[in-house]
């Protein structure tokens, strides 16, 4: 009896023991989370390179401190993260984790990636006035500290929700977004709160701010392109603060800082150039202070509705030129009256449009204006501009694979697909004008930066297609092929953001 009282006790301890041991096994998840929240984001897969970075501490703390990541700042006084040039990429270009945050740094470069070419290494250069650089073929791989971001300062990363997050400001997101040449997909804001999505050309944005709860902001790269089998170079150059005058409406260039109106309401207006008009202006003003920029020293050209204000009325037998306008109702157009003072404050502001490799996330209002007066000139020329690409893949194809494009791509693909670009007048692929850019580079020869920010072709009225006209149409092609950006879209947002 003694015996199997003592096996019946030995059973009942035994299963006790199972049951306890595998109910602390089922909550294992649980008290794992409680010790430490970031238990499911310390892992190399969601922290990618930065996994590396972290602070190692002994095993046996049981207090862990939270994770960190680099501190983002991105404004046009202050570039990204201190550089004003960037090499942004199409695809990631190291492994990225889960969070948005690790995606966007694999995308965008302090130094152009292995292997750059000559030419976006001298473009980077002359961008940051340094000193003339040599051309050559030379391939030399880019620091792998730099193209990382290894130099960045970091901090503790805050928890949301299931996320290990930084902060970033608004204006930071906005700079962000049009680095990466965002255009808006869908967007709600109602009783429940705020939501928006952004394709842009190195991923997909999304923003979410639920009422009463914080805002959050995640960015994947696209699932339809891998740098092993791209055609096109690995990166193209991108600076902050170009890009975010272009979203702002204002452009300089010597002797020249003007900012432009926004979309009208439909009905007869006329441009009036105000001299430091900008800090009275509505619209643009506000995000261009809050990026850094200084509105007092901008020009502007306000739109004078003269149906509603008479004493705007241009003369009854004037030759002003009159150019048709989208507007704010869809359907309905705007009539603008450009007098002569103004003709040539646009021709100038044709002149000084910056170059890029990629389409802009821009003002629509400056494109409206600037792409509807041009737009004759362009047409006039439009032929003879689509067949230079043509002729330029079939003399020089040897320099653009020295810039990194797929040689196969170049002779069988690059030509037709540029001259059916700039002959449809309009769209919205990055990817082609990117294709058109880098063919006007090796077509006029031109390879620094300041040459090709400011000619001055449409001052000289000439009708001759020079190597200066060739810059200059191009810059007016790529605004055909930008994206509406709104830059009101701050009042939608918070002033700080979770980005994981």
């Amino acid at each position: 009896m003694a015996e199997t009282s003592s096996t019946v006790a030995g059973w009942l301890s035994f299963a006790v023991t199972t049951v306890g041991l595998g109910s602390l096994i089922t909550q294992a998840s649980a008290i794992n989370e409680k010790m430490d929240p970031f238990h499911a984001n310390r892992s190399a897969e969601y922290l990618g390179i930065w996994f590396q970075r972290q602070t190692a501490f002994p095993w046996w703390k049981i207090g862990k401190p939270p994770p960190q990541g680099p501190i983002i700042v991105a404004k046009l006084d202050e570039g990204f993260c201190g550089t004003n040039v960037i090499h942004a990429s199409r695809v990631p270009l190291t492994a990225p984790g889960m969070a948005g945050w690790t995606v966007l740094l694999a995308i965008l470069h302090p130094e152009a990636p292995s292997p750059p070419h000559s030419s976006t290494i001298s473009l980077a250069e002359s961008a940051e006035k340094a000193s003339t650089a040599t051309t050559t073929t030379e391939i030399s791989p880019a620091s792998a500290k730099s193209t990382n971001w290894h130099f960045l300062v970091q901090r503790p990363l805050v928890r949301h929700r299931s996320s290990a997050c930084i902060q970033i400001s608004r204006t930071s997101l906005i700079t962000l977004m049009i680095l990466t040449n965002a255009r808006p997909v869908f967007q709600y804001s109602d009783a429940a709160g705020f939501r928006a999505g952004y394709g842009s050309y190195s991923g997909q944005w999304y923003i979410t701010w639920p009422i009463g709860q914080d805002a959050f902001v995640s960015f994947a790269a696209h699932d339809s392109h891998k740098a092993s089998t791209d055609v096109y170079p690995l990166s193209f150059v991108q600076r902050v603060d170009r890009c975010v005058q272009m979203l702002a409406g204002v452009v300089s260039g010597s002797g020249l800082q003007v900012a432009f109106c926004g979309r009208k309401p439909p009905g007869r207006w006329v441009l009036e150039y105000a001299a430091k008009g900008f800090p009275g202006a509505h619209g643009s003003r506000h995000l261009y202070n809050m990026m850094g920029g200084k509105v007092y020293e901008v020009d502007f050209l306000f739109a004078r509705n003269y149906e509603r204000e008479a004493k705007y009325a241009p003369p009854e037998d004037n030759s002003f030129p009159v150019i048709t306008l989208p507007s704010t109702e869809k359907g309905r157009d705007v009539f603008m009256t450009i007098p002569t003072k103004e003709e040539e404050i646009i021709k100038h502001t044709l002149d000084c449009l910056p170059w890029t490799s990629l389409s802009w996330s821009i003002h629509r209002g400056m494109r409206d204006i600037l792409v509807a007066y041009a737009k004759p000139v362009m047409d006039k020329h439009r032929q003879a501009l689509a067949q230079i690409p043509k002729d330029t893949i079939k003399t020089k194809p040897h320099k653009l694979d020295a810039r990194g494009w797929n040689p196969q791509f170049v002779r069988e693909n690059m030509g037709d697909m540029a001259a059916s670009a700039i002959l449809a007048g309009s769209g919205n692929s990055g990817d082609l004008v990117r294709v058109v850019t880098d063919i006007v580079l090796v077509s006029v020869g031109i390879d620094e930066m300041a040459a090709l920010d400011e000619c001055h072709w449409w001052r000289e009225n000439t009708d001759e297609l020079t190597p200066a006209g060739v810059v200059a149409l191009t810059k007016l092609f790529v605004l055909e092929w930008s994206n509406e950006f709104d830059y009101q879209m701050y009042h939608d947002l918070p002033i700080s953001l979770y980005f994981g």
